[in-house]
């Protein structure tokens, strides 16, 4: 396995594990931030990342969607990156 291919499975895995296990924590973070900063746009951050958090989690095929978009992240990825050789 190439360099560029590594690079890319890489960022595939980080985006399949960010939409599995990092919605609710970043949501939380914008609510703490919120708090803390008084920024209002902030709580509208927390609100969209924890209700797609909540309605991911209850959606039976939320593995396979994160495998799927991990997958396209990859290949889109390569894809780039062989189009500019």
């Amino acid at each position: 396995m190439n360099r560029d291919a590594l690079k890319a499975s890489a960022w595939g895995l980080i985006v399949a594990l960010f939409l599995r296990y990092g919605l609710e924590p970043i949501g939380w973070l914008c609510y703490e931030a919120s708090h803390a900063t008084g920024i209002d746009w902030l709580y509208w951050g927390y609100s969209a990342f924890r209700g797609g958090a909540y309605r991911f989690g209850l959606w039976p095929y939320q593995t396979l969607a994160c495998v799927v978009a991990g997958l396209m992240v990859s290949f889109l990825i390569m894809y780039r990156r062989r189009e500019r050789t």
